[in-house]
């Protein structure tokens, strides 16, 4: 085969940025080569960051002057330099002059098909006062088990284990130490939960060795004139908790909420709280099971026997600060992308979209657990063309390394709720929390 440049006709780029001439194609090379071409791009053009999760990458410069940035490091090429992008380096190209690149890929067959949206199956808890479903969760003795692709029948931990940068995302990864640090349910509250408060990370560790506890309830059904509580309606002291503990008078201290669907709580580490009969939500929290049950109605347990309290420890945890609202303003209307949450845990968006939605998350470096709320869809990794199905009420686990897919609506509309960790949250944001600006 002998082709010259000149008689190539020039193509768009995959990233719609430059142009290339395609000197061998993948349905032409007879192996694990992808491409080779030769890409053009000028000044001021940047193909934007990318991963390839199962390919490498190499560029020689023939011409003119780039900034390349590896994994969020900089570096000044110029003509005659190489550079060899492993699989999984996040990278970005920016022409600072008029450039000319010959570009080759080759697959990493050891890769492939590793890294894709992962389904789980059911794993479900029966309580005394309804259920609840571990969906994503790797809370040993709690762990969900992948249900679809090369990691069926692995528990999420292990795949974790064999590839946490790739899943975790490398910053997420060495904050957590290679634990995953989100946990998604589904609570069907057929009677009242436990009025209850979770410690946050500084005491959790010191009493339990564990993470702190902050989460967030998106209400999916509430039957009329359910309600839960949030916080403190009234002022009270910790000795005045204590007795309205031993009176069974504590309910009568804290803010009720009646709800309808679309309603969202975020319940910081300290706030009392308790999920109502009647209500099926969403709850997103940190990765632990750490909870101080203050109070619950002088029931039995599904053993006969009255459950444990933690008076003394939740008193210890708790926010008697009394604020003059609870509830997460969130529109929930028709917008394609909502910010919901960007806490110091863990973020959500929501999501409405009626056709193709493209979801670029690599700049968050975090994997992100994606839950459909209303209509079905697919959910396509560009980067591979792999693509799951997702069901309305069913969550998946979309791993850092391939954080750039499509939602793909079956039905006539989709929401999809996703929560991940912010790790390009600013400094003056942070600050602003930390003062309670």
């Amino acid at each position: 085969m002998i082709r010259h440049l000149s008689d190539i006709i020039p193509v768009p780029t995959s990233h719609s940025v430059g142009l290339k001439r395609i000197l061998l194609a993948a349905s032409e090379s007879g192996c694990s080569l992808t491409q080779i071409a030769i890409t053009e791009l000028k000044a001021g053009e940047v193909a934007t960051a990318h991963v390839h999760p199962d390919m490498q990458e190499a560029f020689y410069v023939l011409a003119g002057e780039l900034e390349m940035c590896l994994n969020g490091e900089k570096t000044t090429c110029r003509a005659e330099d190489f550079v060899l992008v492993e699989k999984c380096v996040n990278h970005e190209l920016m022409a600072i002059t008029d450039v000319r690149i010959l570009t080759v890929g080759c697959v990493v067959e050891s890769s492939r098909d590793k890294f894709y949206p992962m389904l789980f199956k059911p794993n479900r808890k029966n309580l005394v006062w309804g259920t609840e479903d571990w969906v994503v969760s790797a809370i040993p003795g709690s762990e969900s088990e992948v249900e679809n692709g090369t990691w069926a029948r692995y528990r999420l931990s292990e795949v974790i284990a064999k590839y946490p940068s790739e899943i975790l995302g490398r910053e997420t990864a060495q904050r957590y130490n290679n634990e995953l640090p989100l946990l998604t349910k589904i609570i069907d509250a057929r009677r009242d939960l436990s009025i209850q408060v979770h410690p946050n990370d500084e005491m959790a560790l010191r009493e339990h060795n564990k993470k702190g506890k902050s989460e967030m309830w998106y209400i999916l059904d509430a039957a009329p004139g359910s309600y839960l509580y949030a916080g403190f309606r009234k002022h009270i002291s910790p000795e005045e908790y204590k007795q309205s503990v031993a009176d069974g008078t504590i309910c009568y201290a804290l803010a009720r909420h009646e709800v309808h669907p679309g309603d969202v709580f975020y319940l910081p580490a300290g706030r009392v709280h308790a999920i109502c009969g009647g209500i099926r939500l969403v709850e997103v929290q940190q990765s632990s099971d750490v909870t101080y049950r203050i109070y619950d109605y002088n029931r039995p347990g599904l053993d006969g026997r009255p459950r444990e309290l933690h008076t003394e420890l939740a008193a210890k945890a708790i926010d008697f600060t009394v604020y003059p609202d609870y509830r997460t303003n969130c529109k929930d209307d028709s917008r394609r992308v909502e910010d919901v949450l960007d806490t110091p845990n863990f973020s959500v968006k929501m999501l409405n979209f009626d056709t193709l939605l493209r979801r670029d998350m690599l700049k968050y470096d975090s994997f992100v657990i994606a839950t459909s709320l209303a209509g079905d869809c697919d959910i396509r990794i560009r980067a591979t063309g792999q693509s799951v199905h997702l069901s309305a009420g069913q969550s998946c686990l979309i791993p850092a390394v391939v954080a750039d897919y499509e939602y793909i609506p079956t039905q006539a509309s989709s929401k999809v709720l996703e929560a991940f960790i912010n790790n390009r949250r600013s400094l003056g944001r942070i600050i602003s929390e930390f003062l309670h600006l």
